[in-house]
């Protein structure tokens, strides 16, 4: 364990300065010169947890690293984790480690999900006919992961033990006290806001988290088709029974045919589709943050988003995944389903029954889908700071 020690901080993905920022933040309070570089999505992250980051890279990792390493001479190195690709023939954090191991100085990676174990902390290899993967070539002296199924995981995958410590993620503990100090009024304040005047008071309340898949064209949906496809089934079910108000979050950067899928006839719903992301700063009334809206949702359904995973950090029981036709090779969040977290749902006939379960419609359902709660995260930031 070290503090008032200097520790040079880094990460390269919004995931990695997710895990990074909560342990940035106890360190710094508890008297460590901590240096914080960014890359990439890493920036706004840090940023929106109130951390100015003290230098941000363009790309260039080893002239800089070096240099700050030599002014610097920190104690430990403390960084998130990222997979290689085509432009990051060794990425950030990668980088920070080897320097690291070759001045003799500590480093420590927080792992920030479940996937791509193997990829993080190998070499992706040119070979003929394609690349290929350098099997863990490349470990910090400790690997910070966030519970006992994925150090199983690990092992099963030959990372050796004495690498691996279950922490917790710092990131989630952070979430989860946030969703800890909403007051109880939370879920009337947010449908008190202007935009969600269609809404009946008393009523469930479904979100959806739409996004894209242009990345993935052989998935075996769309935007438009998994959201039109929910709206259908939940506009059936509720025929004569109720009106559910359901609120269709798009994502705010990747949003241009939610609103296409959206405009769809559901006359048993009252629907709104909003993100205050989209226009924050220009529409106050209608602001509103992300465990705001989970901690009023009665049912939460996405395909593999992340504010899926983010709800069960939050203690939700209630969350579905929805992903019809789902080509075989995409297991995306396949985690959360495996540990009894999330319900994945794969085509629309198994969808009625699990939203008439989730929304206690008479007589199918109890309002509850029987899923695990996420293992605490109490304590994560500080089982981190005990490994540098």
């Amino acid at each position: 364990m070290t503090t008032n020690k200097r520790i040079l901080a880094a990460a390269s993905t919004n995931g990695g300065a997710e895990a990074v920022a909560p342990v940035v933040l106890r360190l710094r309070e508890k008297g460590s010169d901590v240096r914080v570089l960014s890359y990439a999505a890493a920036t706004a992250t840090f940023r929106a947890m109130k951390i100015e980051p003290d230098r941000i890279l363009d790309g260039v990792f080893g002239v800089e690293c070096a240099a700050e390493m030599a002014a610097f001479r920190p104690a430990t190195v403390l960084t998130g984790t990222q997979v290689q690709d085509d432009k990051h023939p060794i990425t950030l954090e990668q980088m920070l480690w080897g320097m690291g191991k070759a001045v003799g100085v500590r480093s420590v990676a927080v792992l920030d999900t479940w996937a791509n174990y193997i990829q993080r902390f190998s070499d992706l290899e040119i070979v003929p006919g394609g690349l290929q993967i350098s099997h863990l070539s490349r470990l910090p002296d400790k690997i910070a992961i966030m519970d006992e199924f994925a150090r199983a995981r690990m092992l099963e995958l030959d990372f050796p033990a004495s690498v691996l410590e279950v922490t917790g993620n710092p990131y989630f503990e952070y979430i989860a006290g946030r969703f800890a100090s909403l007051s109880p009024a939370t879920r009337e304040e947010l449908l008190a806001r202007p935009v969600f005047s269609p809404f009946r008071k008393y009523e469930k309340l479904v979100v959806f988290f739409s996004d894209s898949m242009d990345s993935c064209p052989d998935i075996g949906f769309t935007e438009v088709s998994v959201l039109r496809s929910f709206l259908k089934v939940l506009d059936s079910i509720a025929g004569g029974i109720g009106l559910p108000n359901v609120i269709v979050r798009p994502h705010p950067f990747r949003n241009s045919d939610a609103g296409e899928a959206f405009a769809c006839e559901t006359p048993n719903l009252a629907k709104v589709l909003h993100n205050p992301i989209t226009a924050r700063g220009a529409d106050p009334a209608n602001d509103y943050t992300m465990e705001q809206l989970l901690y009023s949702a009665d049912i939460i359904v996405g395909t593999f988003n992340n504010p899926l995973e983010t709800a069960k950090i939050c203690g939700k029981d209630n969350v579905i995944s929805y992903v019809p036709g789902m080509n075989p090779k995409y297991d995306y969040q396949s985690y959360l389903n495996e540990q009894g977290l999330t319900t994945r749902v794969f085509s629309e006939e198994g969808l009625a029954p699990v939203l008439e379960k989730a929304l206690a419609f008479f007589p199918y359902g109890d309002g509850l889908l029987g899923q695990k709660r996420m293992e605490s995260t109490s304590g994560a930031a500080d089982n981190v700071i005990k490994l540098l």
